[in-house]
C-alpha cells in the first residue's frame, strides 16, 4: 500500500501557488471574527476605525470588489500591506464548505517523488495551475484504518490528484468511495469512476517501432518491467503493433523481456548479445533503464549505437546529455500536470459532467543511440 505525506507547511517554492493568485478571498468581520496570528489578533473592524469606514468597505477593498473610490481602497490596502494583516478564511470555508485546497498522493512515498524529474516537472504544473485558481496543494501521506487518506476524511481537501506511480488495484479499491472528486495522473483505471490523464503510451511505442524499422532493424527487443502498470502494458501494446504495422512476424515471447529492475534488465540484454542471434536495436520502456542499459553496454566493452541502438521514453533531462545522446519519446510532463489540475477544476465546478479520460500526445526525439544499418 502506498504511503502519504501530510503537511499544512509545503515550503518548496516550485510547488506553492503564486501568492498573487489573483482570487481573494471573499470574507467578512462577521464570518471570520479573528485573524491570523501574524496580524497579531487584528480584524476587519480596527482597519476600518483606523481609516474612518465601515467594515464592509474594508472587505470589499480586499476582495477587490464594490463601489468604493480608488483612493480609499488603495488607502484600505496600503494600510493592509502596513500591518501584513492577512485575512484568515476559515470562517468563509466553514461557510462555504469548501476548502480551497487540493490534496495529492503518491506512492511509494514523497521522498521519492521529489527526486523522480518526472513527477516533479508534473508537480510544477499541478501547482502553478491552482496556485492561479487560488487553490492550495495539500501533500497528503497518512490514513485511516480503513485506507482513506487522513486528509480527505479530515475535510482537509476539495479534491484529491493521485500520481499513479505504481499504484495498485488494491490501492484504487481502497479510493472507490473517496467523498471528494478524484484525478488520476499518469494512469487509468477502466471500471473506475475518476477522471484521469495519460500520456499516449501506445501511440509513442508505434513510433518506436516505425523509427528502427526505417533504419533498417529487424531483430530487436523491448525490456519493460514485470509490474501490470497500465503505462507499461500501453508501451508495450503500441510497440508490438507498430512492428507488425510495418509487416514483421511479431511473436511476443521472442521480442518482449519482462524484468523486475534495471540490474535485471542488464543481466538479460548482455545474455541476448551473447546468443546466436544477438538484436541490433533495443527498447527500453523508459529513460531511466534505458541510460542504466547503456552504462552496463560500455562497461561490457560493447558500444552505442555501433554494436546495438537503445531507445528509451520519456525524454527525461539525463537522456541529452547521456554520454550518446539517447533516442527516447518525448511528453510535456508540466503540461500533464496543467492539464490534469484543470480537469480538477472543471470538476469541482461540474460535480455532474461525464468523467473525462484524457491523453496527451507524444513525439519521438531522434538522437544519436540509433544507427542506421
Amino acid at each position: 500500500m502506498p504511503l502519504w505525506l501530510e503537511t499544512s507547511n509545503f515550503h518548496d517554492p516550485m510547488l506553492l501557488p503564486r501568492p498573487n493568485s489573483g482570487l481573494a478571498k471573499d470574507i467578512t468581520d462577521s464570518q471570520a471574527p479573528r485573524m491570523s496570528t501574524a496580524n497579531g489578533g487584528m480584524r476587519l473592524r480596527d482597519i476600518a476605525e483606523m481609516l474612518g469606514c465601515s467594515v464592509a468597505t474594508v472587505s470589499n477593498a480586499i476582495n477587490g470588489r464594490g463601489r468604493i473610490s480608488s483612493k480609499m481602497r488603495q488607502q484600505i490596502l496600503d494600510k493592509c500591506a502596513e500591518l501584513n494583516f492577512v485575512p484568515n478564511s476559515s470562517g468563509r470555508s466553514l461557510r462555504l464548505q469548501r476548502t480551497d485546497a487540493v490534496g495529492v498522493i503518491y506512492a511509494p512515498s514523497f521522498a521519492e517523488l521529489f527526486s523522480n524529474v518526472f513527477y516533479a516537472r508534473i508537480m510544477e504544473g499541478l501547482a502553478e495551475t491552482f496556485g492561479q485558481a487560488g487553490l492550495d496543494l495539500v501533500l497528503g501521506n497518512r490514513r485511516d484504518a480503513d485506507g482513506m487518506p487522513s486528509i480527505v476524511r479530515q475535510g482537509k481537501v476539495d479534491a484529491l490528484v493521485v500520481l499513479a506511480g505504481v499504484f495498485t488495484a488494491a490501492d484504487y479499491e481502497v479510493l472507490r468511495h473517496c467523498p471528494v472528486p478524484l484525478c488520476i495522473v499518469d494512469g487509468y483505471v477502466q471500471s473506475f469512476e475518476a477522471d484521469s490523464l495519460t500520456s499516449d503510451g501506445l501511440g509513442g511505442a508505434q513510433q518506436v517501432a516505425q523509427h528502427l524499422w526505417q533504419n533498417g532493424h529487424r531483430n530487436v527487443v523491448m525490456i519493460a518491467y514485470r509490474s501490470s502498470l497500465y503505462n507499461i502494458e500501453q508501451r508495450i501494446t503500441g510497440f508490438l503493433s507498430g512492428l507488425r504495422s510495418c509487416g514483421m512476424d511479431v511473436c511476443e515471447a521472442d521480442i518482449l523481456i519482462r524484468v523486475d529492475d534495471d540490474i535485471e534488465a542488464a543481466r538479460e540484454l548482455l545474455a541476448r548479445l551473447n546468443s546466436a542471434s544477438p538484436p541490433t536495436a533495443v527498447f527500453a520502456v523508459n529513460d531511466t533503464m534505458a541510460l542504466n542499459l547503456m552504462e552496463a553496454l560500455e562497461q561490457s566493452g560493447r558500444k552505442v549505437p555501433d554494436d546495438v541502438s537503445l531507445v528509451g521514453f520519456d525524454d527525461d533531462p539525463d537522456a541529452a546529455c547521456a554520454p550518446i545522446p539517447l533516442t527516447t519519446v518525448g511528453l510535456k510532463k508540466r503540461g500533464i500536470g496543467a492539464v490534469s489540475a484543470g480537469l480538477v477544476l472543471d470538476r469541482l465546478a461540474q460535480p455532474d459532467k461525464p468523467i473525462v479520460h484524457q491523453l496527451q500526445p507524444t513525439h519521438l526525439v531522434v538522437r544519436e543511440s540509433v544507427a542506421h544499418l
